[in-house]
């Protein structure tokens, strides 16, 4: 039963809720690259400062302050306050900023706007399906128009890699993230649930499973790997998924064409032709290692990795992998800052978990969500090691379910106190 302030801010919030389920539509499925007169009214923009303002007058009362949200500020702050110490402030000020605040704010919507399990669910929906659809437009392009998107080299040769839609933004290797973070909440809210929910589930995996093959990402694949082996050590059932997962991996490589399966063994095996392209991803973090090192303490500025790689290591790209790239922008002390937030995010979802299995009657949803979230965040620790994203949207979208997740267990709690 809710209380008296809980239905207020549930009133009060209720339109800034529903422009943050559409702001998520519209930054998921890349609206407005898709449709030029919303790029033209800078809808993302519009909606953000809209939400923002609504957020600011609803005067939201039912709320503790999250451990998790202390450190997003305390990492924003530090970034300013160095800014005097750094490389590159014109690019701190003018691009790693706003980066950072575009990423941060989906922790600060998804907290301050989710305030029940039924929003929760809405967000979690939403979630899913916008990124469902941003795996299946490429795939169906490539099948009726060949397209591609991206190539990468295979011996003195080149071979095409399936990326993005040309609307989207990612590469291979994002598309391939993609497909990792929505696997778990598939098989948590629709594997383990009615007749046709499964069949959803069972339908959809091949699908997405072969679409991850056309990416040619190690990482993806690994990340998969990652995501059946947590799911595996939750699981009561280890024979049958087992048995399962044999069976899967067998399908998987016999589907496989001589330059896909090349990739993937080239993980292992360093007499592939893709063996060099492995390799190189790790000279590459002992360069961006050595990058880091020039300004060990406080960094070269939020959002200078890629220019700090080209001009001190000849690399023009950011680091590809995240903790490093902390490193490199906000030296020692912020890497300790963000390894300190990354732990409250694994407590909360922890936290969570414990509450309900005390009271399994009243945690319906987020008893499903609860594994879904630990896995996916198992599967981005390890996708961390292959990608940036101090300024993505994901480690932020983590910390707000996180939080949100905690507070709505301790509600529950209290429900039944």
């Amino acid at each position: 039963m809710m209380t008296k302030k809980q239905d207020q801010d549930l009133q009060s919030t209720k339109v800034a809720f529903a422009l943050y389920m559409f702001y998520m539509l519209s930054f998921f499925l890349r609206l407005p690259s898709r449709l030029p007169v919303l790029g033209a009214l800078r809808i993302d923009l519009l909606l953000v400062a809209t939400i923002f303002l609504l957020i600011v007058t609803a005067k939201i009362k039912g709320q503790e302050k999250s451990n998790i949200s202390k450190y997003i500020l305390v990492l924003f702050v530090y970034s300013i306050v160095v800014l005097p110490f750094t490389t590159w402030p014109g690019t701190v000020i003018g691009k790693g900023v706003p980066e950072f605040i575009k990423a941060a704010i989906f922790f600060l919507f998804t907290y301050k706007l989710v305030l029940n399990e039924q929003r929760l669910k809405v967000l979690i929906y939403i979630f899913i399906f916008a990124n469902t659809f941003r795996i299946i437009e490429p795939l169906y392009l490539n099948i009726t128009q060949d397209y591609w998107g991206s190539k990468t080299s295979f011996g003195w040769d080149q071979v095409n890699r399936l990326s993005g839609s040309p609307a989207d933004t990612i590469n291979a290797n994002g598309l391939a993230f993609v497909i990792a973070s929505i696997l778990p909440f598939y098989h948590y809210l629709f594997g383990t649930k009615t007749l046709w929910r499964k069949i959803i589930y069972w339908g959809l995996l091949p699908v997405l499973l072969y679409t991850m093959s056309l990416t040619l990402s190690r990482s993806g694949l690994l990340a998969v790997a990652i995501i059946y082996g947590v799911i595996f050590l939750k699981s009561k059932r280890k024979g049958l998924l087992t048995a399962m997962g044999i069976c899967g991996i067998i399908i998987f490589f016999a589907s496989l064409n001589e330059i896909q399966r090349d990739r993937y063994l080239s993980i292992f095996d360093s007499d592939t032709k893709s063996a060099g392209s492995a390799e190189g991803r790790f000279s590459g973090w002992t360069r961006d290692l050595d990058v880091a090192m020039v300004k060990p303490i406080f960094g070269h500025g939020l959002g200078t990795s890629r220019e700090a790689n080209w001009n001190l290591g000849g690399n023009d790209q950011p680091s590809h992998n995240l903790w490093i790239e902390v490193f490199q922008e906000l030296g020692l002390v912020g890497l300790i800052i963000f390894i300190v937030y990354t732990k409250e995010i694994y407590k909360g979802f922890r936290e969570t978990e414990r509450a309900s299995k005390k009271n399994i009657d009243r945690f319906g949803f987020i008893q499903s969500c609860v594994p879904a979230m630990q896995v996916w965040l198992a599967m981005n620790f390890l996708f961390s090691f292959a990608s940036y994203g101090l300024s993505s949207y994901e480690w932020y979208f983590f910390g707000g379910l996180s939080a949100v997740m905690l507070r709505l267990s301790r509600d529950l709690e209290i429900i039944k106190s």
